[in-house]
C-alpha cells in the first residue's frame, strides 16, 4: 500500500466537500487537519487514520467507535462530532467542530498550579460531562489535562471541553485488552500516570469509578503542579500506582483546604468501593469545597473523606513533606501508550509511540481541533502533542 504523508493531502478534498488546509498535528497513528466545508464555507477539524493502518482492524474499529460514541453524547462540555466517513482512498475520518484555545495541559505548564477556585471552575463542568457519558453507559478511561481543551468563545471567555473517546468503553465491558498479532501477549491502551489501579492490575470490568480515579489524579496535578505517581519511566510509574500510597496534596501545598484534600484522596482511593459513587457526587463535592473548605455534610458522608478531614484537624501546624516525586518527569505524564498485559494480569509498558512533531507555538489563533490518534487512542491535536 502506498503511504501518503499527511502534508501531501493539504489542498485536497475528501468526500467531495472538505478541503484540507493545513496539518494541525500528527503522531505515530494519525493526523489532524484544519479544513473547510466547501459548500458551507465553515472551518472544521478533521482527524484521519494513517492509511497504513487500514489493515489493522482493531485500530479502525476504535476509530469508528470514537466517532459514534462522541456523536451520541450531546453536551456543551463534550467535543461535538459533525460527521464521519471515508476518504476516496478508503481512509476513515472524523469531522469535529473547530475550537480556538489551548489544552489544559498547556495552561498548567505555562501558568503553574491552579487555585482551588480555578480548578473547580475547570473540572466541575467536566465532571458534569462525564456524568452524562456515564448515564449513557460510556466510560472515558483516558481523562488527563491533554484531553481537556480550554475553548475560547466569541466573547473571549474560556470553557472546558472534554476530548478523546478513542479508548472509551461501554459500562461493564472488560478493559481494552487487544490480542497481539501472531498470538502474542495481549495489550491495552492508556496513559499510565492517570490509570486506575484496577486497570493496571487485572484488566477487569470498568465503571464510572475508573474515571473518578482519573479525575482525582488530574485535580491533584492542577493543584500541586506535580503528578502523584509519575516516575522516570512507565514501568516505575505503574509500580508506584500499584504499590505506593497517595501523598496528601496538602503535604505539598499546605494551603490546600481539608475538604479539597478529602475530595482528591477519596476519588483516588485504591479500592473503587471507597471512591465517590458517581461523577455527579464528585461535581457536588467540588462545588461544596468553595463554600465549606472544612468539609460539607455531603462530603463527610464518605468515610474516607471524613477520615482525611479529621486527620487534617489532628495534623501539627506547619507540617509539610518534601515535594512529591513527579515534577521532574512532567514531560512524560501525557503519553498514551500501548501496555502489554503479563501472565499475572499486570500491565507493563510496550514501546512508546513516536513523539508528535506538531508546532508548539502558543499563538492565540491556533486552535483545537480534534483528537490525535496515537496507538489507537486519540490524543489532542493542537500544538501540544505529547506522546
Amino acid at each position: 500500500m502506498q503511504v501518503i504523508a499527511p502534508s501531501a493531502r493539504i489542498g485536497s478534498r475528501i468526500a467531495g466537500k472538505y478541503q484540507l488546509l493545513r496539518v494541525i498535528g500528527e503522531g505515530g497513528m494519525g493526523a489532524v487537519y484544519e479544513a473547510r466545508h466547501v459548500q458551507m464555507d465553515r472551518r472544521v477539524a478533521i482527524k484521519m487514520l494513517r492509511p497504513e493502518l487500514l489493515r489493522d482492524h482493531g485500530a479502525v474499529e476504535r476509530f469508528l467507535r470514537e466517532a459514534q460514541t462522541a456523536a451520541h453524547l450531546e453536551h456543551k462540555s463534550i467535543v461535538r462530532v459533525l460527521d464521519f466517513g471515508e476518504a476516496e482512498d478508503g481512509t476513515p475520518f472524523i469531522v469535529m467542530i473547530y475550537l480556538d484555545g489551548h489544552p489544559l495541559s498547556e495552561a498548567l505548564y505555562r501558568r503553574g498550579r491552579l487555585s482551588e477556585l480555578d480548578a473547580v471552575q475547570v473540572l466541575a463542568p467536566i465532571a458534569n460531562a462525564l456524568d452524562r457519558a456515564h448515564r449513557s453507559g460510556v466510560i472515558h478511561r483516558d481523562l488527563k489535562p491533554d484531553n481537556i481543551f480550554m475553548a475560547r468563545d466569541s466573547d473571549g471567555r474560556e470553557r472546558p471541553v472534554l476530548l478523546d473517546f478513542g479508548v472509551a468503553r461501554l459500562r461493564g465491558e472488560a478493559d481494552a485488552l487487544l490480542p497481539a498479532e501472531g498470538g502474542g501477549p495481549v495489550t491495552m491502551l492508556g496513559t499510565p500516570a492517570y490509570m486506575a489501579p484496577e486497570q493496571l492490575s487485572g484488566g477487569g470490568a470498568v465503571d464510572a469509578r475508573t474515571d473518578i480515579y482519573g479525575m482525582g489524579v488530574v485535580l491533584y496535578e492542577l493543584l500541586t503542579g506535580v503528578s502523584p505517581f509519575q516516575r522516570e519511566d512507565p514501568e516505575s510509574t505503574i509500580r508506584a500506582i500499584l504499590s505506593e500510597g497517595v501523598r496528601s496534596p496538602s503535604r505539598i501545598v499546605p494551603s490546600i483546604s481539608p475538604a479539597m484534600d478529602a475530595v482528591i484522596l477519596c476519588a483516588m482511593a485504591r479500592d473503587p468501593q471507597h471512591r465517590f459513587d458517581s461523577m455527579e457526587s464528585v461535581q457536588h463535592a467540588l462545588q461544596d469545597v468553595l463554600l465549606e473548605p472544612q468539609g460539607s455534610a455531603f462530603l463527610l458522608q464518605y468515610p474516607l473523606a471524613r477520615a482525611v478531614v479529621q486527620s487534617r484537624a489532628d495534623q501539627p501546624a506547619g507540617a509539610e513533606a518534601p515535594v512529591a516525586v513527579g515534577a521532574e518527569h512532567a514531560d512524560k505524564r501525557q503519553r498514551t501508550m500501548m501496555l502489554v498485559v503479563g501472565a499475572d494480569g499486570t500491565a507493563r509498558a510496550s514501546s512508546p509511540a513516536p513523539k508528535k512533531t506538531a508546532n508548539r507555538a502558543r499563538v492565540a489563533g491556533i486552535a483545537f481541533a480534534a483528537v490525535l490518534f496515537v496507538s489507537g487512542a486519540a490524543m489532542l491535536a493542537f500544538a501540544l502533542l505529547r506522546e
